[in-house]
């Protein structure tokens, strides 16, 4: 450690985010695209490493994915390839294609036909982003975006609303997923000569995007599909108990409460009525003993967990596509008691996936999608509450674990802090990807409407001076190791009893929550606490002590890692990574990351009368800003010939307006104007000095890694040091 003395810098002006098109100039000074393989899948194709929880290359060297969902598919092919040669230079090297491979009932036609424009637009993806070195996943369908009225015109389901949970038990669909697999990855992708099965730059089959048969969606079974569904629970009951009359003798006469559609039992011809979902959560069901209700969890369960292993095997023997298969991405009606069993059917396939967003209140008439003025809103992001971090899951061991959709959701505003937390909390607790939602652009993105029609800023954006922007260091860090992986902080051994008597497990924590698909279950989740992690044996700040696992197994004592208690203060508010390279000060919103190669401080910098870190010194007065270090040549800080200073803080379209009012009776903003292009970005005032006696230049550069200027660089006895330039997000010390 050493000390350095500064006068305190001060943040109060903003600057205009006008960065000019990326040309790719070979001169940059911040280009990471050398991270990436010269070609995606060059090696062969990525599989699992040999402890089955995280990935190797084809020749078997560890490899890790910085990653965004992408679509930009339907700009074409040269666009697409722009768009690779900008995410590459920001160290992407996986995007998902988050489609709808099948036809989806538009213009009719049959349930087997598919959408051959938007396999055109996957093979583009595939060929322009293998290109640069950046691997592809594959989420192939969507049942949500399937509407009753075009299901009828489909000829398939008549009385759902749409297709959800149908996947898992109707035979007409079920056979129609497998042509949609069969017609996109068997053909041979003109634009690359090879088919997708063969290819290895397509690295993740996805089966499905949000879809679980243990959401709430399954109360919306109606007529022919709750039928359907109601049978196969008759046949997996005969199947567990021999015969039917033992069934009805081991429920005891009880009935299923509110059942699923009004059905009732027929027992004479198998037709099992299923309970409304509520009464498997903890405000529905306090008798976990129940045989009836662990029965019907059980058969939930099983039947998507055979599903799931029925694809694998379709995909590897019946297609031949030996790519990795990640089975879903939901959660679950209650992420207490039920997130387990949902991550349990997962396994049946090679990864474990959730999509997690960090979201927080935002009211108004089109909150899905769009902010408009009279919106209501918070825009702080997770600094202040942790738990609401989304690598705060727990982990079936042996299996990496994946966020196919993540987002710091605007209007949250504080945004740089994302990209550093993931990457640095990812590291931490291994999980293995996570993908930004979304890049919509080819390049950057200025503030604009969310669909192109209404007078509004958009949410669902990556391409921002504080997200995208913010990539660089943190992609750096998380995919060359350089904050170190934790030993586990819980392993929990739970019994399939365990799981069907639906038992609290030892720790959770929040579900998190998305905007287009909560809302309808909002204040039944404020009611009833399903938001809240409960009161369990292990805080649930564990998870930002290192890795919570599980393992489905036999019932084997489980584990707690003998510092969590020192490492957790909740009256500080503190929590210590049990690497001691992570500190989380949540009353101050202040994290601070110190490792040899990695030093930084992201949060409300005026809290304190400087930053300490090993090798770094930080002095500012802003109230919310990140600051990273981080070596570029692999050298620990203070001996690298070539460091990165990353700067982050606030970015609002120019002339935004709010004002402060109150919602429910606590103090919100609302939004009075939405602004318009381009981004305002607060100015980080900060004085930092470095102990490190080989750089010597300090360059000031533009958002697309291009010197603009030499700063002014003080060297005294091995300490260099400088004040942050006023408009830039990136110096690089040489």
């Amino acid at each position: 450690m050493f000390c350095a003395t500064s006068v305190l810098a001060d943040s109060a002006k903003t600057w205009a985010f006008a960065p000019g098109r990326d040309v790719f100039s070979p001169a940059a000074l911040l280009d990471l695209s050398s991270l990436n393989e010269t070609t995606a899948g060059e090696t062969g194709f990525v599989r699992r490493s040999s402890d089955g929880a995280g990935f190797i290359r084809g020749d078997g060297e560890p490899i890790r994915f910085w990653a965004v969902n992408t679509s930009v598919a339907h700009k074409g092919l040269p666009a697409l390839r722009e768009h690779a040669k900008f995410l590459a230079k920001r160290s992407v090297n996986m995007v998902r294609f988050h489609g709808q491979i099948p036809q989806a009932g538009k213009d009719g036609g049959s349930i087997y036909a598919i959408n051959a424009d938007e396999r055109a637009r996957l093979w583009q993806l595939v060929s322009a982003m293998r290109d640069e070195g950046i691997y592809t996943t594959f989420s192939p369908y969507y049942p949500h975006a399937v509407r009753k009225e075009a299901a009828k015109r489909w000829a398939a389901p008549q009385d759902s609303d749409g297709l959800a949970g149908l996947i898992y038990f109707d035979p007409v669909v079920q056979a129609a997923y497998k042509n949609w697999l069969k017609e996109t990855l068997v053909p041979v992708n003109p634009y690359t000569g090879v088919a997708l099965k063969d290819d290895p730059a397509l690295a993740i089959i996805q089966m499905q995007n949000e879809d679980s048969l243990l959401f709430w969606s399954l109360n919306g079974l109606r007529g022919r599909e709750a039928r359907l569904i109601a049978e196969r629970f008759g046949v997996f009951l005969e199947k567990k108990y021999g015969t039917l009359d033992l069934a009805r003798k081991a429920f005891g006469g009880a009935k299923a409460p509110g059942p699923i559609a009004d059905i009732t039992d027929n027992w004479e011809t198998g037709s099992i009525a299923l309970a409304n979902l509520w009464h498997l959560t903890d405000a529905g069901n306090t008798n976990r003993a129940n045989t009836r209700l662990r029965d019907q969890t059980e058969f939930l369960t099983i039947t998507m967990r055979d599903w799931h292993a029925e694809i694998a095997r379709f995909l590897r023997e019946d297609i031949g596509a030996p790519q990795l298969f990640n089975a879903g991405n939901w959660k679950t009606a209650d992420g207490v008691l039920l997130d387990d069993l949902e991550r349990y059917a997962y396994t049946s396939g090679d990864i474990v996936a959730m999509n997690r967003y960090a979201g927080r209140l935002h009211v108004g008439q089109y909150q899905g999608w769009a902010i408009v003025a009279g919106d209501r809103f918070r825009e702080d992001g997770v600094l202040h509450r942790p738990l609401d971090m989304p690598i705060a899951v727990r982990q079936p061991a042996g299996f990496p674990y994946v966020l196919p959709e993540t987002l710091w959701i605007p209007p949250i505003w504080q945004q740089s802090e994302a990209p550093i937390l993931m990457a640095a909390y990812q590291s931490l607790a291994g999980v293995d990807i996570s993908y930004w939602f979304s890049s919509n652009e080819i390049q950057w993105r200025q503030s604009q409407s969310g669909n192109g029609y209404l007078p509004s800023i958009g949410k669902w954006v990556v391409n921002t001076p504080q997200m995208m922007g913010a990539f660089p260091a943190a992609a750096l860090i998380f995919r060359q190791g350089l904050i170190d992986a934790g030993p586990p902080a819980v392993v929990e051994y739970r019994t399939e009893n365990e799981l069907w008597s639906r038992e609290s497990p030892l720790t959770a924590g929040r579900q998190g929550r998305d905007p287009n698909r909560d809302s309808f279950v909002g204040k039944l989740f404020s009611a009833i606490g399903l938001n809240q992690p409960a009161r369990q044996a292990v805080s649930p700040y564990a998870f930002l002590t290192g890795p919570v696992l599980t393992e489905f197994s036999s019932d084997t004592p489980d584990y707690i890692h003998p510092e969590i208690d020192q490492l957790i203060d909740e009256e500080a508010g503190l929590v210590t990574s049990i690497t001691r390279q992570l500190t989380w000060d949540w009353k101050d919103g202040v994290v601070s990351v110190n490792a040899p190669k990695a030093q930084v401080v992201v949060g409300n910098l005026s809290s304190r009368n400087g930053f300490q870190l090993e090798h770094v010194r930080v002095q500012s007065d802003a109230s919310y800003a990140s600051v990273l270090v981080v070596s570029m040549d692999g050298k620990p800080v203070n001996q690298s010939g070539k460091i990165l200073i990353q700067l982050g803080s606030v970015a609002r379209p120019t002339n935004w307006e709010a004002k402060e009012v109150y919602h429910e009776g606590e103090p919100v903003l609302e939004v009075v104007a939405y602004g318009t292009a381009p981004w305002q970005i607060t100015a980080v005032d900060a004085v930092l000095a470095i102990e490190n006696s080989v750089v010597s230049r300090a360059t000031k550069l533009d958002a697309n890694g291009m010197a603009l200027e030499e700063l002014h660089l003080s060297t005294s006895d091995g300490v260099v040091s400088f004040r942050t330039p006023q408009n830039a997000l990136y110096v690089i010390l040489e």
